[in-house]
């Protein structure tokens, strides 16, 4: 007997070093799984500018795993949930549940198989974090146990449970209770009811088998389960968990959010490197996103039932908050998930933009001290280029005559606008302002696109292009666009002269001076506010643009095929103009629209439209107007020489021609000087535009002194950096960029060239 009881001790003494051995000591020898002293695999998860996620992206292409959320921002409910369901004596064992391992032994005794586990939180969250799938056997059982001991050992229970949850998967490529609740639900994991938290808590345990997508019974029995457990263990009241039993689950498909995905792609695109771990905050207000989503679906609808045709696929839009270039909606197309060519991002693939460039023209025009008011003429003509004769034509193939800037612009007539372009030295010009502005698809030279880049001869890109023209919302102000709101905000710089802006944004909102064309109720016209748009239409009919702004918003859209398949004689203004329209309107829904107060350097007076004169006392104007003109760039006093006998006007012999066929009410109105030819289409010889001069001081006057000619005598010249001596007309020059116009003094037709003064 004796020897027994040492044989009985040196037993129980060998076991309980033996035990003392595994679960102390050899814990101490082992390292715990890299990956989980690691922080956790975050997925991508670019959200609107109110965390609306737009898109998550897998992390190792398997799994989408939300922003790591601390355990004191989960819910009692969900962590309630999730002890009772996975772990009921969590907080109080030391990583092995002795009483679960004697339970699940004598369950498999008498079942002769494994009926339930005794995997405790802590060993189940060093089986998901060991660098590779191990064979589900007793080695692998023991491994479990010694390394949730040493993280027993060496971590408190809080950090052990929030990893636990931060890092299980719940089914469906979803990792993470945050990921779960927003997957699930599409709510923030705080706004989860028990109900929610207690069917998600049990799906750790089996996510094929409990995906309540296809086994919702399955999955209700479980949180069923669950419930009576967290009632048992005294978390919830017997009250609570039966309200939580009876109700209803909404399960939702968000957290596989497909939004906004042309602006997603371009982040992607333009900005990778930002694109971390964790969530990524746009610019895109998604409920704006999605209202122009659903408005051009119903305009190209609509206009497919009216024309009786499918051709009409694809539109694009763009809006813009102007105070911060932040890029509020692009869509880039109908329908991204179209086979044919949805997924092609048509606010970023360059396009021709139509007249929608004609602003910039008559921009750079009056910043360079050509009157507001300037007639032009509205008749056909022929430009010489090294390709041959150019003869541009308007959109309705009609001519007006003699037309102010405003109404030219309005209509969008082509022929003023090349003429303008053509007097203010070239496509040079606003080239140079358009590249300025941003857009970057002007990879050619000037001269290739000619005078035709007023008209859309020249590809430009819609968001670069919305963007320009919130430039002008800002009166002359240029933002960098941008699309996601943490990145630090671009330096701003002056573009444009803010008093040619101001007095081009009114242009541009005189619903008058488009109503010829376009008629009185246009998409550009609204009711309770103002706002500055111009159309485009590219040649054949392939694309259709409208593009304006209030001071708060700039909104553009196209509207064509991507394969070039003509719009059926579809023009800017009906193609792209109602979803203009509808998209400002709702952008001004929740934040009234404002104008401009008058800025400095602008004066309103009275002018003839009919020869962009100003009004005199005693002189009767044929069609008086009040207008904004700049103070430095006013019109010339009218003079009886303008009018004849009848009080006509009297229009250079340009006209002649024209006249003849003009509608009865111009011929009433006007009558062509008679006599010689004394208007006649000029250019300034010297000095050429983009001229180089270098003062030499070996030179009598280093050279200073320079001739002016034209191929027109007669010229009155003005510079407004340089001194112009009239009599011997002659500029003396100074280092610097200057402007020399010369003035047609009986048409008042300008040409302005620029030139650069070095020192030698």
């Amino acid at each position: 007997m004796k020897r027994l009881w040492k044989i009985v001790a040196w037993t129980g003494a060998t076991l309980a070093a033996a035990v003392v051995f595994f679960l102390w000591l050899l814990p101490l020898l082992v390292q715990l799984p890299v990956e989980l002293l690691a922080p956790p695999r975050v997925s991508t998860t670019v959200t609107d500018r109110n965390e609306v996620p737009l898109r998550r992206f897998l992390v190792n292409g398997e799994e989408v795993v939300a922003s790591y959320v601390p355990l004191s921002e989960i819910p009692q409910d969900f962590i309630d949930a999730t002890v009772a369901a996975e772990d009921k004596r969590f907080w109080t064992h030391h990583g092995i549940d002795f009483i679960a391992v004697l339970r699940a032994a004598n369950q498999a005794a008498e079942e002769g198989q494994a009926i339930s586990g005794a995997s405790t939180i802590s060993q189940q969250l060093i089986k998901i974090t060991m660098p590779e799938p191990m064979p589900r056997n007793l080695r692998t059982k023991l491994v479990e146990i010694i390394l949730a001991r040493k993280l027993e050992m060496t971590r408190d229970k809080r950090w052990i449970l929030e990893n636990y949850l931060n890092r299980i998967p719940y089914g469906n490529l979803r990792t993470g209770c945050r990921a779960a609740a927003e997957g699930y639900f599409a709510k923030p994991l705080s706004d989860l009811t028990l109900a929610e938290c207690s069917l998600l808590a049990g799906l750790p345990n089996k996510p094929t088998r409990f995906n309540p997508y296809r086994n919702f019974k399955g999955a209700k029995e479980r949180q069923v389960w669950i419930l009576d457990r967290m009632r048992e263990d005294g978390y919830i009241t017997a009250e609570e968990c039966e309200r939580a039993k009876t109700e209803r689950l909404v399960l939702r498909r968000e957290g596989s959010a497909f939004r906004a995905p042309h602006a997603v792609d371009l982040i992607v695109t333009q900005h990778r490197d930002a694109l971390g771990p964790g969530t990524v905050r746009s610019t895109i207000d998604q409920e704006m996103q999605s209202f122009a989503e659903s408005v051009i679906d119903e305009h190209l609808n609509f206009i497919s039932s009216q024309r009786s045709t499918s051709r009409y696929f694809h539109a694009a839009v763009v809006a813009i908050d102007n105070a911060t270039g932040d890029v509020l909606v692009l869509t880039g197309s109908r329908n991204y998930e179209d086979q044919r060519s949805g997924q092609i991002n048509g606010a970023w693939i360059p396009r021709s933009p139509g007249s929608a460039l004609k602003p910039f023209t008559y921009l750079i025009a009056m910043q360079r001290g050509i009157p507001a008011t300037t007639v032009l003429a509205d008749i056909p003509v022929e430009f010489p280029t090294p390709l041959g004769v150019y003869r541009p034509v308007n959109y309705d193939r009609t001519w007006m005559g003699p037309v102010d800037i405003r109404r030219a612009l309005g209509n969008s007539l082509n022929v003023p606008a090349v003429r303008m372009l053509d007097q203010i030295g070239g496509p040079e010009a606003l080239h140079h302002a358009l590249t300025g502005a941003g857009l970057t698809s002007l990879t050619e030279p000037a001269s290739t696109y000619g005078l035709g880049l007023t008209i859309g001869s020249a590809p430009v890109r819609l968001l670069e292009l919305t963007n320009a023209y919130a430039s002008l919302a800002r009166l002359g102000e240029f933002k960098p666009w941008r699309l996601l709101l943490d990145a630090p905000p671009a330096l701003s710089k002056r573009l444009f002269d803010e008093d040619a802006c101001f007095i081009l944004a009114e242009m541009l909102s005189d619903n008058s001076s488009r109503a010829r064309n376009f008629g009185w109720n246009n998409p550009l016209h609204f009711n309770g506010f103002r706002a500055a748009a111009k159309t485009g239409t590219s040649s054949d009919f392939r694309d259709g643009w409208t593009v304006g702004f209030t001071p708060e918003f700039t909104v553009g859209v196209w509207v064509g095929n991507f394969d070039h398949t003509p719009l059926d004689r579809f023009s800017g203004t009906a193609g792209a103009g109602p979803i203009f329209h509808a998209v400002m309107e709702r952008l001004h829904r929740d934040r009234p629209a404002t104008w401009y107060h008058p800025v400095d350097g602008v004066a309103r007076i009275t002018v003839d439209r009919l020869t962009g004169h100003q009004t005199v006392a005693g002189i009767s104007a044929i069609d008086p107007q009040e207008v904004p003109v700049l103070r430095r760039a006013m019109p010339r006093l009218a003079c009886r020489e303008d009018y004849d006998g009848n009080g006509r006007v009297i229009l250079p012999t340009i006209y002649s021609d024209w006249h003849r066929t003009a509608p009865g009410q111009v011929r009433q109105r006007t009558t062509v000087r008679t006599g010689p030819e004394t208007v006649r289409e000029f250019q300034i010889r010297c000095p050429v535009e983009g001229l180089v001069v270098y003062l030499d001081p070996d030179l009598p006057d280093s050279g200073s002194l320079l001739r002016l000619s034209a191929d027109i005598e007669g010229m009155d010249w003005s510079s407004p950096t340089l001194h112009i001596d009239r009599a011997t007309q002659t500029a003396q020059l100074t280092p610097g960029t200057h402007e020399i116009t010369a003035e047609d003094p009986v048409s008042g037709m300008r040409r302005t060239v620029r030139i650069l003064v070095k020192q030698a």
